[in-house]
């Protein structure tokens, strides 16, 4: 069991690895202005960091369950659409509130004021899956939690500079019986992989 436990951590992925040298804990007095893309991400299952069974455009997948749900009679559901720009302002607003909690003191701080950052912090969110209410509910751990791969770029603002990458191979969230507390679990998450990191 303790082999099979032992190869298991061994080969799992990493949910952030870093390239290059920027460490956001130490920077402290370091202010970055930030903003979280989703404008091409990619909808579908992930596992391991990659999609199974093929993804499909953020807007497409949208307009498919607003869709569905007319076809299935409760039009007054399908709000997919309208409602992910609300769930978008919230995660951003969310990922800000969170970060400057955990390293606005000791590291980098993000804004959205450009004239007092010396950085850009730039995360794209290049892959969702968007978990399920069937693994929140009756899964363990993450199980149904939401899950985003993608990168985030830093770069000086003053020269331009590319600074580092980090990677963001497969991050998931807790399970909740909402997509919308599942996308601000899986931002909150990403906050824990920065600092495990």
């Amino acid at each position: 069991m303790v082999a099979v436990l032992t190869a298991v951590s061994t080969f799992a992925i990493k949910p952030l690895t870093l390239e290059g040298n920027f460490n956001v804990k130490k920077n402290k007095g370091a202010v970055a202005v930030y903003t979280l893309n989703w404008d091409n991400t990619q909808v579908g299952e992930i596992d391991d960091g990659v999609f199974v069974k093929g993804s499909t455009p953020i807007a497409e997948w949208l307009a498919a369950q607003d869709a569905k749900k007319i076809e299935e009679g409760k039009p007054e559901d399908a709000n997919f659409v309208k409602d992910w720009d609300a769930i978008k302002s919230e995660a951003d607003k969310y990922f800000k509130e969170e970060w400057n909690d955990e390293f606005a003191k000791k590291g980098l701080k993000l804004t959205h004021n450009e004239s007092e950052a010396q950085y850009r912090f730039d995360v794209i969110i290049e892959g969702l899956d968007w978990g399920n209410l069937a693994g929140s509910l009756f899964g363990w751990g993450n199980a149904g939690g939401a899950i985003i791969t993608g990168r985030a770029e830093v770069s000086d603002i003053n020269t331009g500079d590319h600074i580092a990458t980090y990677k963001i191979n497969h991050v998931q969230g807790s399970g909740h019986f909402t997509d919308r507390f599942r996308i601000l679990l899986v931002i909150h998450a990403l906050i824990d992989e920065f600092d495990d990191l």
